[in-house]
């Protein structure tokens, strides 16, 4: 079994072939966005209780009712609501959910099956939102998931004005590619939430690219001789966890997050100096990550994290 995966694999060519040639932005992964409801408004809420201890929870109805009064401590706190970026539309309530081959192991690591194609390349089938199957691409030296149009039809994207875009660079130049946030991807039963994508119209032969958005919130080996991609849990054994996340993924997060924020936030107002057509697109990105920052740090206070690791 091969611990180094990024040299096992040659996406470049295979990409080379499509036309596109995916620049290799800084990117680590992505992060839980929650869609919490009190009266069609997204939000956590927190309440103290005798001993004048806070509880988050993003469920009302675990709040005891005696503590539910505004005179009690209780509060309701609003997440981004996220309307200025591309979303994949929710799927019908009627969509039973999915499922996709899986090996079974007897420890907290799950085996997905790789499906071998020309170059030496693999790709893995996983679940987009609960509903859309994909094969993609396994390439560990992308960024992103990059998804075809024709996936991103299926999961119902669309543009609200001017979204957020990041630029990548491609076979026939620089290209604009919308930037959107998964709610879950799957591969096996291992599951992401919040998963940053891209959409990128050179894609035609193929689904798409599995990049370390995805993959790179987990600890995973490819095992080329058997064709299996191992993912484990970002913990190590007995490391302390909150949410299944050890601390220093949880710091991580928000060091990215706020890193990007500042870094797209920065570049647009660089573009918009110079007048650049996309400088609002890339507001948007730094927008985007804010609402992705946001989230992270509701998910954080349900979940008790230190603040040392926040």
């Amino acid at each position: 079994m091969e611990s180094n995966p990024a040299k096992s694999m040659s996406a470049r060519s295979k990409l080379n072939r499509l036309g596109i040639g995916l620049a290799g932005l800084s990117i680590v992964t992505f992060l839980i966005l929650y869609h919490f409801t009190l009266q069609s408004e997204a939000a956590i809420f927190s309440y103290k209780d005798e001993n004048g201890a806070i509880h988050f929870t993003d469920d009302i109805s675990k709040i005891p009712e005696e503590f539910r009064g505004s005179g009690d401590g209780f509060r309701k706190h609003k997440q981004a609501r996220g309307s200025h970026r591309t979303t994949p539309s929710p799927a019908p309530q009627s969509s039973a959910p999915l499922e996709i081959p899986t090996v079974s192991s007897s420890t907290e690591e799950v085996q997905v099956p790789l499906i071998p194609v020309s170059g030496g390349n693999f790709l893995v089938e996983v679940l987009l939102n609960g509903r859309v199957k994909a094969k993609l691409m396994l390439d560990t030296g992308a960024s992103f998931i990059t998804l075809s149009e024709e996936v991103g039809q299926k999961l119902g994207v669309f543009n609200r004005g001017v979204s957020a875009e990041m630029p990548f660079n491609t076979a026939g130049g620089e290209a604009w590619m919308p930037l959107i946030a998964l709610q879950t991807v799957s591969a096996g039963s291992a599951t992401s939430q919040l998963v940053e994508a891209s959409i990128a119209k050179h894609i035609k032969d193929i689904d798409g690219l599995l990049g370390m958005s995805f993959l790179g919130d987990f600890r995973f080996e490819i095992d080329r001789t058997n064709k299996l991609l191992t993912l484990k849990p970002p913990s190590k054994s007995e490391e302390v966890t909150w949410g299944g996340k050890p601390g220093n993924w949880w710091k991580s997060r928000f060091e990215y997050y706020e890193t990007s924020v500042k870094s797209f936030s920065n570049r647009a107002k660089q573009m918009q100096r110079r007048g650049h057509k996309k400088a609002a697109n890339m507001l948007k990105t730094a927008e985007f990550y804010k609402d992705l920052r946001q989230n992270l740090e509701s998910r954080a206070m349900i979940s008790g994290v230190p603040q040392q690791f926040r």
